[in-house]
C-alpha cells in the first residue's frame, strides 16, 4: 500500500526552475501583503469577481460549460437550474466555506469530505459513504468493452491511504518543513492518483490547494482568479499532471513538472492582479473610471448588481451611464438579458 512522507520531499523540488518559481511566487506574496495592509480599498472590488470567475473557469476547465451572465445570476442567488448549474453554485459555496472557516478547517479527510458534499450540495446525497465505490470503469476499445483500473489504490484502500497522505501533509505543512506551495502540488498529484471520488476530484483538489495557499497567507486567489489562469492553459494543466503520474504506485514518480506548472500560474495570477491594481492606483478616483477599471479588470461577465455591490457609495444611474458609454465604445458587450444582463470586456 502507498505510504507518504512530505517531509522528505526530492531534493530536486526546491531548487533549479521549481526553485526560482517558488521563490518569484513568495516575493509576489511579499507585494501583496503590503497592498492589502496599506491599500485595501482597492483590493475590495476584486474580490467577489474573483469568486464568480473562479466558479466558472473551474468548471470549464473539467468541460462544464454554461452561458456566462447565468454564472453572474448564481453568484447574485438565482436557485440553480439543471445538474452543471448546481455543480458550479455548489463551487462558488466550498470557496466560501474556505473563506469563512479557514481557521477550523484542518488539511485531513474530514476537510476534504466536506468540501465534496458542499460542492454537490444541490444533490441528495444520502448517507452512504462519499469515498469511491469502483476500483474498475469500463471504456470501449476497438469496439470492445475494456475493464481499465480507475487507480492504483482501491477503493477499499482509499479512505486509509488518503487519511495517511492528509496526516503526512499537516505534520509537515504545520511544522513548515517545506515550501507550502510545492506541498499543494505534490499533495494535488497524490491526491488526482488516488482518486477518492467517483466524481469531481479535479475540483476539490483544486480547492483543497486553494485552502493551503489561504492557510499559508498567499491570497492571491481572493482577488484574482487561478482557476481562470490555469483554464487559460487547460492542456499545459492535463500535461503536467499526467507526466507525474509513472511509476506513482511505487514512490518513483517526478513530481517537478506539475509542481512548476502551478507555481508559474500562480505566479502568472498575481502579475494579472498586479497590473489591474496599477491601473486602478492610477485612476483619478472619480466613480465613473472606478466602473470602468472595475469591469475591465474582470476576466468574466460582471452584471449591475455586482458593481454596485462593489461601490456602494456610487448610484444605480451612474453604473447605468457608464455601462452604457462602454458599451456604445466597443469596450464591453452585453451577454443575457433582463435580471441575468451583464457585460463582458471585448
Amino acid at each position: 500500500m502507498r505510504t507518504f512522507d512530505y517531509g522528505h520531499l526530492p531534493k530536486g523540488l526546491f531548487g533549479g526552475k521549481v526553485g526560482d518559481a517558488n521563490m518569484k511566487v513568495f516575493e509576489d506574496k511579499g507585494k501583496l501583503d503590503l497592498y492589502e495592509q496599506m491599500h485595501p480599498e482597492l483590493l475590495a472590488p476584486f474580490e467577489e469577481a474573483a469568486r464568480t470567475d473562479n466558479a466558472d473557469a473551474s468548471a470549464r476547465i473539467e468541460g462544464l460549460y454554461i452561458d456566462k451572465s447565468r454564472v453572474s445570476a448564481l453568484m447574485a442567488g438565482d436557485e440553480p437550474i439543471g445538474e452543471t448549474e448546481a455543480q458550479i453554485a455548489g463551487y462558488a459555496k466550498a470557496l466560501g466555506v474556505i473563506d469563512s472557516e479557514l481557521a477550523d478547517l484542518a488539511l485531513s479527510t474530514a476537510t476534504i469530505v466536506k468540501l465534496f458534499e458542499t460542492m454537490y450540495s444541490y444533490r441528495n446525497l444520502g448517507r452512504k459513504s462519499r469515498y469511491r465505490k469502483k476500483d474498475y470503469i469500463y471504456v470501449q476499445v476497438d469496439g470492445h468493452a475494456q475493464a481499465m483500473p480507475v487507480s492504483p489504490i482501491t477503493a477499499f484502500e482509499t479512505p486509509l491511504v488518503l487519511g495517511g497522505a492528509c496526516d503526512s501533509l499537516a505534520e509537515t505543512f504545520g511544522a513548515a518543513h517545506a515550501s507550502p506551495l510545492v506541498l499543494a502540488a505534490v499533495f494535488t498529484v497524490d491526491f488526482l492518483c488516488i482518486r477518492p471520488f467517483d466524481e469531481g476530484n479535479g475540483r476539490i483538489a483544486r480547492l483543497f490547494a486553494d485552502l493551503m495557499m489561504k492557510k499559508a497567507g498567499f491570497n492571491v486567489s481572493r482577488y484574482m482568479s487561478l482557476d481562470r489562469v490555469i483554464e487559460g492553459d487547460a492542456m499545459g494543466y492535463y500535461d503536467a499532471l499526467n507526466a507525474c503520474v509513472e511509476g506513482w504506485d511505487q514512490g518513483r514518480n517526478n513530481y517537478a513538472p506539475y509542481a512548476l506548472y502551478w507555481l508559474e500560474r500562480i505566479h502568472d495570477a498575481y502579475q494579472r492582479l498586479f497590473d489591474a491594481l496599477e491601473a486602478a492606483s492610477r485612476e483619478p478616483g472619480g466613480k465613473s473610471e472606478r466602473v470602468r477599471a472595475f469591469v475591465l479588470g474582470s476576466a468574466t461577465a460582471v452584471s449591475k448588481r455586482q458593481i454596485l455591490d462593489a461601490f456602494p457609495d456610487i448610484s444605480e444611474a451612474t453604473v447605468e451611464n457608464v455601462l452604457g458609454k462602454m458599451v456604445k465604445a466597443g469596450e464591453v458587450r452585453k451577454v443575457g438579458a433582463s435580471r441575468s444582463t451583464a457585460y463582458e470586456r471585448v
